[in-house]
């Protein structure tokens, strides 16, 4: 069983040896790409300029506003700036918290190819999301793929942009304070981050919305998603989502976080790193923290007040005593009229208890 659910990780996520340089390699050739687009001179980015109506009408873009490919007019420019307020508004310009990340996904699903949003694929398909390396509040996260991808594992880049005031707070603590890096820890992954995601979801889906709304940790994307996402709905892939799950809730990612604060309480200029060691990484079970949102946390919140109620109620309402047999075996012998009220007065002035009385009118 334990070599069933070590190769089920293994498979899942593979060696952490190497992960920085693939995840660095990654993102060189997705800049690469980027730029090859942007200087082609086919290029279909439409760019920031284009959007804010720098428009040349002899270049011909497409998009799917209203649902089919056609192409893009300067009304759709105008509805695209819109899109953009509107997105903007679920932001304040300082990151976003793994708790709204959940939330917005529920509340404003980008539709796919299926009946699924990204928030369901994020609960059935990625089932690990393992916090591999950490450097100054920067933390690499490995996550499997999807059942239809072409690679096997992808890389979330997690940023908490509170790190620094959590070193602030660190310096001021007694040096062995072994509580305060966990309690740290906990307090900063409630606080504002931002992320960046190497699969093509995030890339020509979510990464403007992430640049648009201040909480993207990788390169800027300012080409504006015609085709794939024009009314900026959603907000993260199924990989981030997964990962944010884990950095609210997961008691690993706590761990792994309060590791990195101890390092950082613990260093001389303020500057810590901290890797995952394979061994704990092959020790974890092949689980993933529940994905919930507010509103399924309220309501759960709900449910367990209802029931402490009941359960409260219940222990306040008195038992009713059960009578002794003999006193019952009494009570029905007077109503049947086997024993009058006076003969009992006399049985009682001879002191006699109820069970020597019964047992007379058992006899009898």
């Amino acid at each position: 069983m334990a070599n069933l659910i070590l190769g089920k990780i293994r498979a899942s996520i593979g060696r952490l040896k190497g992960h920085v340089s693939e995840a660095k390699a990654n993102a060189r050739e997705d800049l690469r790409e980027r730029q090859a687009a942007e200087k082609s001179p086919r290029s279909i980015i439409l760019t920031k300029n284009e959007v804010q109506g720098e428009w040349d009408a002899s270049r011909v873009l497409m998009t799917t506003m209203g649902g089919q490919v056609r192409p893009i007019t300067t009304s759709d420019l105008a509805q695209f700036r819109h899109n953009m307020k509107l997105a903007q508004r679920n932001f304040n310009g300082d990151g976003i918290t793994a708790r709204q990340v959940i939330d917005l996904a529920a509340s404003r699903p980008m539709p796919g190819s299926g009946p699924e949003t990204d928030l369901d694929r994020a609960k059935k398909q990625i089932t690990m999301a393992v916090p591999a390396s950490a450097m100054n509040g920067q933390i690499r996260f490995i996550t499997n793929a999807g059942p239809d991808s072409d690679v096997n594992r992808h890389h979330v880049l997690v940023r908490f942009n509170a790190f620094a005031e959590a070193a602030n707070r660190l310096m001021s603590s007694k040096a062995r304070d072994s509580k305060t890096p966990k309690q740290m820890a906990n307090w900063l992954r409630k606080q504002k981050l931002a992320f960046d995601c190497d699969c093509g979801r995030h890339r020509y889906w979510f990464r403007y919305i992430s640049t648009i709304g201040n909480f993207n940790a990788g390169r800027k994307e300012m080409g504006f998603p015609k085709i794939r996402n024009p009314n900026l709905k959603g907000v993260a892939c199924k990989h981030v989502l997964r990962v944010m799950a884990e950095v609210e809730s997961s008691g690993t990612v706590l761990n792994f976080l309060a590791k990195h604060m101890e390092k950082l309480h613990a260093s001389k200029d303020n500057t810590a790193k901290h890797n995952a060691r394979q061994a704990d990484i092959d020790k974890q079970k092949a689980s993933a923290t529940r994905i919930k949102t507010s509103d399924q946390r309220a309501a759960e919140r709900a449910r367990a007040r209802e029931k402490k109620a009941i359960h409260d109620a219940a222990k306040k309402v008195k038992r009713i005593a059960r009578k002794p047999v003999a006193t019952r075996k009494i009570e029905a012998a007077l109503e049947s009229g086997q024993l009058s009220a006076s003969d009992l007065a006399v049985l009682r002035k001879f002191n006699m208890t109820d069970k020597q009385i019964a047992a007379k009118l058992g006899g009898s």
